[in-house]
């Protein structure tokens, strides 16, 4: 009976802990605008904070309960990610993707104007040997 007691109580820490770490979430997204950089080194300070809490609450059970728990949490990290990504979008910040399609178009107009250069620079040529 003690067991199981012992076992909700844990279950109701762990829930607990992953609805901070949901109110984290949300209140990052709030702040993400306004904080930047130092944002970010407060969720880690605070996120490494809150795992060392919550291995000490929960003890020998961590193993079990993070196997249970592993579905909720991958949704709440799911969803802190998209709403930061929300927020550094909101900011102007671009993604990694758009670095990448801007390049590519970079690299494409570099190579016609690399053309078109040596296409002028070519036809100069003749035109001045031809009128020599």
């Amino acid at each position: 009976m003690a067991k199981r007691n012992s076992q909700a109580r844990i279950a109701r820490q762990v829930t607990e802990s992953g609805r901070e770490i949901w109110l984290a979430g949300l209140g990052a997204f709030a702040t993400a605008r306004q904080e930047g950089n130092k944002l970010f080194d407060l969720l880690v300070k605070e996120g490494k904070d809150l795992e060392s809490r919550t291995r000490a609450l929960a003890g020998s059970s961590v193993s079990q309960l993070r196997s249970r728990a592993s579905g909720t949490l991958g949704t709440l990290e799911r969803a802190f990610e998209q709403r930061v990504a929300q927020a550094l979008k909101g900011m102007g910040v671009p993604t990694s993707r758009d670095v990448d399609q801007l390049s590519r178009r970079v690299a494409q107009l570099d190579r016609h104007v690399t053309a078109l250069v040596g296409r002028k620079s070519g036809g100069s040529r003749r035109g001045r040997k031809a009128h020599r």
